[in-house]
């Protein structure tokens, strides 16, 4: 029997067993009943007093209000009332909105609040939350979340709550107190902060959540049903009405924040290892166009406070993956998404997603970075239609820099390099490191996107999106195109997406399209996914992500997630995953099948395991670390791994995570392990560690990987933070320090320390900058 079909036959196969599986998953889950959507109405009153914002609820003011309460759970017992009263009240006026929780507890020592900075884990810690749909259409929305330590967290949320833009950076306050009955909350939330219809008779969609951590409980004005999964609470499709706004309508909006900035580089290795001075400037500007439409502006944009990325070990032949995590490319970020979606990237053995765009191409070269001159950026929604327009122009630089390189001797004294050595039908007889000083010319570039999405039906919208990098990497320009379609039905229990993209690079064409489909549906308890995606060998967007071309790409996932009646046991989740890839001439590529099962105990850990099956085809060999190569050839391999997640509630919390089995033509043994340590209410150490060892034909190896964050707050406005970072494959030691502090809203002080030394034969120091910026907030 020809390969192709001993192929196809393991395909057919797999995909049978897969279906079975599927037909009894959904047997069984056919019985679950949806429990139907609660509507609730709220109202805001309005008020010529504007309430003192101290946490206190002793203002006056707060007794105009209509009280709110009835929360009902989501966890443990859906539809349940919730086991503690929380009263909320709601006030405006014509500058804000005022919201106001007060969550009585019967057992107040036991409040859990061990985190105070902004955009923390807050779901790990008691706290309150308020989505705020401003369209009232049920598509995303605003959302707040607040601890009894105070700690801020904020998003915008879009797709009904499946995306979520965690940059977004409110200007708001909000104030918390605790007491012998329990803990209180003050939010006062600027109307000029957020994106509306105007009207005469504003009506907003509303829901308001508690979570009691040492419960395990969520309630909810209007509980999401829990089919919507594990972040069903940033859900937009079902929520209560916030009427009594009356009148609604916007001033244009001018926000502008300068910045200075200062410090010292040293490159030790560089050509020029002495103290480099810098001292710099620049300014965010922020315009209201219309009530629903804002402009950016940002001139010499500066990333100086953002973090280091985690370090990564890489033992696959793809690129990669790491997010974004500077703050101009995040904000509104969700309205360019483009590509596969979050719900299936990711599988398949960690295979990152395929992107049309991807922000961390613009000013990011072969891991140097480049200053932003100017970025432009222009999102909000008008008549029905989500519109996103980006110009970012980068300037031109040259990188040089000194490596060592190992060249091979031939039997003539040649020196050649690892690729040359390969072709070559000489006699190798030496090897030599080398010291080889390379440089990267990068010109100035300007990349534009634009994004347009119009609403259809009653959550569903269609999609265009364009981008150009001119010039390109390789030639003068690059250019992308696509549509995509993405269909919600039956309260968003089932959904439709697909893609489809064609690039345009100068003197190539043919083969440069690429799309993807996705099903989606949430039944009760069962939740199924498929996906498919194609990619032609000659896709090429230059400020996209696609990390395997020439491929085809099916995918589908089953869970079952049943709650048993036992005191122990909150819920079960189980069920398969199969990804096949062929190339475009249907030729297996790799595979891959995994059955995993975990459990959820009543205390909130979870508990669980896998098996996984692979197979690879390697038409090419390639490095797996250093002098060790995998072959070519084709590999089934299999594996078993184990899961162990507590719940973050504790004083010690994280999980760990360890797999055993076989790796190619080897063995490969894995652990990974989270720790977070709350010392204090206000000091948290977190341990992340990762270990690899591989023993292969070739060779054997130990990878080891070691993040340790240190985290203290003085208050939700000052903060510290300390960041090391070991990676014993890129034999590189990385540490970060950041001060923060907030002295005003909106305006910050940042003072970050970076230092990096090489860790091979022996330790010596890599790179090191110290920089101080200071921000000021002014707005109209």
């Amino acid at each position: 029997m020809s390969r192709s079909k001993t192929d196809r036959l393991d395909w057919m196969n797999s995909l049978a067993f897969y279906i079975v599986i599927v037909s009894l998953i959904g047997n069984l889950s056919a019985q679950t009943v949806v429990p139907p959507a609660t509507t609730r109405t709220v109202r805001s009153t309005q008020t010529d007093t504007e309430p003192r914002i101290d946490g206190r609820l002793d203002d006056a003011a707060w007794a105009q209000a209509v009280p709110v309460d009835g929360f009902l759970q989501r966890e443990p017992v859906e539809g349940a009332s919730s086991s503690e009263q929380t009263i909320v009240r709601i006030l405006h006026d014509d500058k804000r909105i005022y919201i106001s929780f007060r969550c009585l507890d019967s057992d107040p020592d036991r409040i859990v609040a061990s985190r105070m900075q902004r955009d923390s884990e807050l779901h790990e810690d008691d706290n309150v939350s308020v989505i705020l749909d401003t369209y009232n259409d049920g598509r995303g929305g605003f959302f707040f979340r607040t601890n009894p330590a105070g700690a801020k967290n904020d998003m915008v949320l879009t797709d009904e709550g499946r995306s979520r833009n965690e940059a977004w950076d409110c200007v708001w306050r909000s104030r918390t107190s605790r007491d012998s009955l329990g803990w209180s909350v003050e939010m006062a939330i600027d109307l000029d902060q957020l994106r509306y219809a105007e009207s005469k008779d504003a009506v907003w969609g509303i829901n308001l959540g508690r979570g009691i951590v040492r419960k395990n409980e969520r309630t909810y004005l209007v509980p999401p049903p829990q089919s919507y999964g594990f972040r069903g609470g940033y859900r937009t499709s079902l929520l209560g009405r916030l009427e009594g706004l009356g009148e609604l309508r916007q001033k244009p909006r001018l926000q502008i924040t300068p910045y200075t900035l200062g410090g010292t580089d040293r490159e030790f290795d560089g050509l020029d290892p002495t103290e480099q001075p810098t001292l710099n400037g620049g300014v965010d500007l922020k315009y209201g166009l219309t009530p629903s439409l804002t402009l950016d502006l940002s001139y010499k944009t500066d990333f100086a406070q953002v973090e280091a990325d985690q370090e990564q070990v890489n033992l696959t032949r793809f690129s990669l993956f790491f997010p974004e995590l500077r703050d101009f490319f995040l904000e509104g970020a969700s309205i360019f998404d483009f590509g596969e979606t979050v719900s299936v990237r990711g599988r398949g053995g960690g295979r990152p997603p395929t992107l049309v765009f991807y922000s961390r191409r613009i000013g990011i070269q072969d891991g140097n970075n480049l200053p932003v001159i100017f970025g432009s950026k222009l999102t909000g929604r008008n008549q029905g239609f989500q519109i996103g327009a980006l110009n970012v122009m980068t300037e031109a630089k040259t990188f040089i820099e000194e490596n060592t390189e190992k060249r091979f001797v031939t039997d003539t004294g040649l020196l050649l390099d690892g690729e040359e050595a390969k072709l070559t039908n000489r006699l190798i007889v030496d090897t030599l490191d080398v010291d080889v000083v390379d440089s990267l010319d990068v010109k100035r570039t300007n990349v534009s996107v634009i994004r347009v999405r119009r609403n259809i039906f009653g959550r569903s919208n269609i999609g265009f999106i364009a981008t150009n990098r001119g010039p390109g990497e390789d030639k003068d320009y690059n250019r992308v195109a696509g549509m995509d379609v993405n269909l919600s039905f039956f309260d968003a229990a089932v959904s439709l997406k697909g893609w489809l993209a064609k690039s345009w690079t100068q003197g190539q064409s043919g083969d440069d399209i690429a799309g993807s489909g996705e099903f989606e549906i949430r039944r009760g308890s069962f939740e199924f996914e498929a996906s498919y995606l194609d990619v032609q060998k000659d896709f090429n967007p230059e400020v996209g992500f696609v990390p395997r071309d020439d491929v085809r790409q099916y995918k589908v996932d089953a869970r079952l997630r049943p709650r048993p009646k036992h005191p122990k046991i909150r819920q079960f989740s189980l069920g398969p995953e199969f990804a096949y890839v062929t190339d475009q001439n249907d030729l297996l590529q790799s595979s891959e099948f995994e059955f995993s099962a975990y459990m959820n105990l009543e205390i909130g850990d979870w508990i669980g395991g896998r098996y996984t099956r692979r197979f690879e085809r390697l038409d090419e060999s390639f490095e797996v670390h250093e002098d060790i190569e995998i072959p070519v050839g084709d590999y089934t391999f299999h594996g078993v791994g184990f899961n162990f997640f507590p719940r973050n509630a504790r004083k010690v919390g994280g999980r760990l995570s360890y797999q055993l089995g076989e790796f190619f033509n080897g063995t490969r043994h894995r652990l990974s392990s989270d720790v977070s340590i709350k010392v204090t209410d206000r000091f948290t150490v977190e341990n992340t560690y990762g270990l690899n060892r591989v023993s292969l034909p070739a060779g054997s190896f130990l990878t080891n990987q070691i993040t340790s964050r240190l985290l203290y707050s003085f208050s939700p406005d000052f903060f510290v933070r300390g960041l090391v970072q070991w990676n014993s494959a890129r034999k590189i030691v990385g540490s970060n320090f950041l001060l923060n502090y907030r002295y005003a809203p909106g305006s910050d002080v940042f003072l970050v320390y970076n230092h990096a030394w090489d860790a091979d034969s022996e330790i010596k120091q890599r790179n090191r900058s110290v920089q101080l910026k200071v921000s000021y907030f002014w707005k109209r």
